[in-house]
């Protein structure tokens, strides 16, 4: 699921990637897909290891 929601910020559709031709500036809320996914991750095993711990 995390994965399916941060795919669509990382690498955008043709139209998007169009759209940001014409206008660059929403092109800086692109996500880097491979270090968003780990810092998810991270914080998803995180709370999951915090949890079981208690």
């Amino acid at each position: 699921m995390v994965t399916g929601a941060v795919r669509p910020h990382a690498q955008p559709s043709a139209a998007t990637s169009a759209a940001h031709e014409a206008d660059p500036s929403p092109a800086s809320m692109r996500l880097d897909f491979t270090a968003t996914l780990r810092q998810l991750l991270e914080g998803l095993l995180t709370g999951v290891l915090t949890r079981a711990s208690q």
